[in-house]
């Protein structure tokens, strides 16, 4: 059953596999109105990133006029580290070569878009932001009006109380553009953390993957990028099932209730000589302002049922005449 008002949404991403199933589920979310979609660079290099959006857009049956609008290049105050993330295999897709799109891309800048559509309906509007922080960062900065206008920023990033997956300290999006994520989060605005602490807990299971693979249409698109994704990310992390992490801070959007949230403080390290990029939460200081909440436990299970049958209805999807 479709709610009565699902919550707005704009998400900013950077695909890579992550991000693909992560605009598959939500655009599969009758609790989210997906309002535009925005790029950035960071799994890939932004020309990727721009192919690929368009692409899994198109794979989601997403509507011809969805906004679509690509972003910046690289971070706001340093230069683009010269690797792309080994982990989402050849072109960002795991490998997977979806049909090319003639989906068109609106002239505007992301940054624009996203200031267009907070300042649309103030304090309705959710960004979703699981990319490097580039693009919200630049919002807070030219637009500060339309950074207050938004409901929240829900961001897939950092590592609070865990190890990071690029460095020991640092989580890739938030190594990506150290600078940027500062900027969110010491901007005042309510900004709720997903991070590896939770991602990392959340995996989902390599039987489930196996399953949707050989399903039709999106859903088995999104099981053989998942395989590939996860045998590559279970090598690096030698975790059991496959993160995929970008999915859980879009369903930290439609279904809060799966994770516990703690308030405080935030910050990023972005001078350390071995903690660049790190997050940096205080969660006990009482006398500080409190508009961060960090994600500290996840219903593991409940988001892997979430994510399986958001995805495997695309087979339903596929299937009917």
């Amino acid at each position: 059953m479709t709610p009565a008002h699902p919550a707005p949404v704009v998400i900013d991403c950077d695909p890579g596999v992550d991000d693909a199933i992560a605009l598959l589920l939500a655009l599969a979310s009758p609790e989210l109105e997906v309002r535009g979609v925005t790029t950035v660079a960071g799994n890939v290099p932004l020309a990727d990133v721009n192919r690929n959006a368009a692409r899994v857009l198109d794979l989601a049956g997403a509507p011809a006029g969805l906004p679509l609008t690509s972003g910046l290049g690289g971070p706001i105050g340093r230069a683009r580290h010269a690797h792309d993330a080994p982990v989402h295999g050849e072109g960002g897709l795991g490998g997977v070569r979806l049909p090319e799109s003639r989906r068109q891309f609106r002239d505007t800048h992301a940054v624009d878009l996203l200031a267009e559509q907070a300042l649309a309906e103030p304090g309705a509007l959710t960004l979703v932001a699981i990319g490097p922080l580039s693009n919200v960062a630049m919002l807070l900065r030219r637009h500060p009006d339309a950074g207050t206008a938004l409901r929240e920023i829900v961001v897939m990033g950092g590592a609070a109380f865990v190890q990071g997956n690029i460095t020991p300290a640092a989580e890739f999006n938030f190594f990506a553009d150290p600078e940027a994520a500062r900027v969110v989060l010491e901007s005042g605005l309510v900004v709720r953390i997903v991070g590896l602490d939770v991602t990392h807990v959340a995996t989902f299971p390599t039987e489930a993957t196996e399953q949707l693979a050989s399903l039709p249409g999106a859903a088995g698109v999104a099981g053989t990028m998942l395989g590939d994704y996860g045998r590559r990310e279970r090598a690096i992390s030698g975790l059991r099932g496959t993160p995929v992490h970008d999915a859980l801070a879009v369903a930290a959007v439609s279904h809060s209730h799966l994770l516990g949230w703690e308030s405080g403080q935030a910050t990023v390290e972005c001078a350390g000589t071995v903690t660049d990029g790190a997050l940096v939460a205080d969660l006990l200081t009482q006398d500080r302002t409190r508009a961060t909440r960090v994600a500290r436990t996840v219903d593991s299970q409940g988001f892997a049922s979430l994510l399986n049958e958001r995805l495997t209805g695309y087979a339903q999807s596929a299937s009917r005449p």
